[in-house]
């Protein structure tokens, strides 16, 4: 019996390959790769059970079996039973091998779950698609598919799937065997996931809590970034100066003090909130790094005397800190609102980020062509007795004191131990990681004297470092006062113009969602009385408002960060409802309402913010006429 089995496996091998690759490319769009076959690395051989398995040669020489040379199936069945069967999860599966354990995924999880396979072994994964029929895995939307070794890629893919409205979390499975062969590949797994999670999580929280505050200083803000140079123009011209990043962290409290020594010897580039620490030390930074629009940024400045320090600042920093600062400004930034100029307004230079305003401090840095880049109270964990912040910062009384959990883990310090640090800290230190991986020609000393280490950095001393590389004198005034001089105005008539048709783009808008809950109020009178054709009539118009709406360019980006908080309520309900049985058209019309009413509520907002935004660019160009 277990003969005639396989002789007809081995007659429709040639077919499934065909089919499987046909079904793989139409759903994820990949044609059939080639792959240099070795066949000494792995075995495709019938199981006790008459099923193929696969065993691969480990790099310890050893035959190990992907599968189980008894019964894959049963095998399979048994890993999956293991796995919750609750909805609303994505379940990361580290290898593929023969598509058992997905088939019995499939069998276990129900619709509202995703499955997302990633499969390290090319050459296993084509293997595959000629041994057995895949059709049913890669045809089912509940499962991704990625053969991929790149973790840049398995972020990228992984977030596009996991989507913290629909999901509740993310879980990992997989079988032994891949686990033992591909060792690497399953812990840059389990990395990659925590770092995408927590920097979903974070972004999450950052976009509730800050909200409608992105917008609000981007607009009033804009003419000030109109009016002043791009970060771009300082790019390249501290070629092969050191530059010295300084954070805030509790270790900035051991070698605050030697900063005095690097002035004039070395790039000095502060981060807010380190700003007022380093004055009561009297230094002076040479550059001073803001990127956050909540009002506590102003804090760290307001009543502050910078010197002759430049400010390079987003465009979303809190408006007081522009509207305030005396020195020399250079702007950066990447929001929605800035879409709406095309080329009227100069590109004005972007600097990457994980989040943190350490990380586009050093991101400059290194475009502006430092080396070395140093960095100084970069703790990115809390300190041995729980601080967050050296003293003299606005935090310097912040203390965490609750140990281990999900959102506060350890990571490895610099002294070879072990600190506390949590979610935000831990992207900030996965972005410095990352790049320092992806541009490693520059040197990148870690010079915190404490603190989270840095994969990729050297850890030194400050002292060690002014020794070493702070010996020649460096004249950052020249090359502020050089950038400032290559700068020219744009002509402010079109931002203008610009912003007067987006103030009539706004308030269409507000009476477009009006229009909408109108019909929407409509549409439940008429589920109510089931009269089949007014519904459909207002089901069409409130439906084509609403694409029309997401289509929309130039408003809808801005407006719904003013409502982000119930957005993420609203979708997260509505993608509840798809797989509701007991969903009526009461809970549904009420979703959609609210959204208009928040979109109205943000319109108005944008609104008044324009209204703003425009006597500003009025008044800068009055300015510009009376200097003639």
């Amino acid at each position: 019996m277990k003969k005639g089995l396989c002789r007809l496996m081995e007659e429709t091998q040639g077919v499934w390959e065909a089919a499987n690759w046909a079904v793989y490319k139409e759903r994820h769009h990949i044609e059939k790769f080639e792959a240099s076959v070795h066949p000494e690395r792995f075995e495709i051989k019938d199981s006790r059970a008459g099923l193929p398995t696969v065993r691969v040669m480990s790099s310890k020489d050893k035959w190990v079996f992907l599968h189980s040379s008894v019964d894959p199936v049963r095998e399979a069945q048994k890993v999956a039973d293991g796995v919750s069967a609750e909805g609303g999860r994505v379940i990361v599966v580290y290898g593929f091998a023969l598509g058992y354990l997905a088939e019995a995924l499939l069998e276990r999880v129900n619709e509202k779950s995703r499955i997302f396979i990633i499969e390290p072994d090319w050459e296993l994964f084509r293997a595959a698609m000629a041994a057995r029929d895949l059709r049913r895995i890669f045809l089912d939307k509940r499962v991704y598919v990625l053969v991929s070794k790149s973790s840049k890629t398995f972020k990228d893919y992984l977030s596009q799937v996991y989507d913290t409205s629909r999901h509740k979390d993310i879980i990992t499975t997989g079988l032994a065997g891949h686990e033992t062969v591909y060792a690497d590949f399953y812990s840059q797994v389990l990395r990659n996931i925590k770092d995408m999670v927590s920097a979903k999580l974070v972004n999450l929280v950052t976009m509730v809590k800050l909200g409608s505050n992105f917008a609000t200083n981007s607009l009033l803000n804009l003419a000030d970034y109109c009016t002043n140079p791009g970060v771009a123009s300082l790019f390249d011209r501290l070629a092969g100066w050191p530059a010295i990043i300084v954070a805030a962290g509790p270790s900035l409290n051991k070698n605050i003090h030697l900063l005095k020594e690097a002035k004039g010897k070395a790039v000095i580039v502060a981060v807010g909130t380190a700003v007022k620490a380093l004055k009561k030390w009297d230094i002076e930074p040479d550059f001073i790094f803001s990127i956050d629009p909540h009002p506590l940024n102003y804090e760290h400045l307001r009543g502050v005397d910078v010197g002759e320090a430049a400010l390079v600042a987003e465009i979303q920093s809190h408006h007081m800190i522009f509207e305030n600062y005396r020195g020399p400004i250079f702007v950066s930034g990447d929001v929605p609102i800035l879409k709406w100029f095309g080329d009227s307004i100069e590109k004005k230079g972007r600097i990457e980020s994980g989040g943190s305003v350490a990380n586009n401090a050093f991101v400059a840095a290194y475009k502006m062509g430092a080396d070395p880049i140093v960095l100084v109270g970069q703790d990115l964990a809390y300190a041995p007795d729980g601080h967050s912040h050296a003293s003299g910062t606005n935090y310097e009384n912040q203390i965490y004191s609750g140990g281990e959990n999900v959102n506060f883990f350890k990571v490895k310090a610099n002294d070879g131990g072990t600190l506390i640090t949590d979610r935000a800290f831990y992207q900030f230190l996965a972005f410095f990681k990352n790049w320092i991986e992806k541009y490693d020609q520059r040197k990148y000393i870690n010079a915190t004297e404490g603190g989270a280490f840095i994969e990729g950095t050297k850890v030194m001393t400050l002292r060690e470092v002014l020794d070493q590389y702070c010996q020649q004198e460096v004249d950052v005034k020249e090359v502020i006062r050089e950038a400032k001089a290559s700068f020219e105005m744009p002509k402010m008539e079109v931002v203008l113009k610009k912003l007067e048709l987006r103030l009539k783009d706004t308030k269409k808008t507000i009476i477009e969602a009006n229009r909408a809950i109108k019909h929407l109020k409509e549409l439940e009178k008429a589920c109510e009385n089931r009269q089949a054709k007014k519904m459909q009539q207002h089901l069409k118009t409130v439906d084509g408002i609403y694409r029309k709406f997401k289509k929309d360019r130039y408003i809808r980006e801005v407006v719904e960060e003013f409502f982000q908080r119930d957005l993420h309520r609203v979708f997260s309900r509505t993608y509840e409802a798809e797989y509701s049985e007991q969903d009526d058209f009461h809970a549904a019309i009420e979703d959609y309402s609210l959204y208009y009413e928040k979109l109205i509520e943000g319109a108005k907002a944008v609104e008044g913010l324009l209204l703003r935004c425009i006597e500003n660019v009025k008044g800068k160009m009055c300015n510009d006429y009376q200097s003639l």
